[in-house]
């Protein structure tokens, strides 16, 4: 998982056991596809009685249960959520011209 998080195996660990207080955004961005979630997963305090349970599950086994300190306001949350989808939908593209043009 360290792998293909691109992080080392040393902070993981880390991560895994509490000892890490906080993790950037892009960190953030690859749990999140790593395990099939949103950001809004981490961000809501009842993220854990959602559907998606198999994903969420995976994520509570590795990183525990959660707890995030959101300081920030609603609408940077929002916009983060949106860059995310944006750069979801133009890998999407992305692969879909690769294939058109055979690269």
């Amino acid at each position: 998982m360290a792998d293909k998080l691109g992080i080392s195996q040393g902070t993981l660990c880390k991560i895994e056991n509490g000892f890490v207080d906080k993790v950037d955004f892009v960190l953030m961005n690859k749990i999140c596809n790593f395990f099939k979630v949103d950001l809004q997963y981490f961000l809501e305090e009842d993220s854990f009685s959602q559907t998606n349970t198999n994903n969420k599950n995976s994520a509570i086994s590795i990183f525990g249960n959660p707890t995030v300190n959101n300081n920030f306001p609603e609408s940077i949350l929002s916009d983060i959520q949106k860059i995310i989808d944006e750069n979801k939908q133009l890998k999407e593209e992305n692969t879909l011209l690769k294939k058109e043009l055979k690269i």
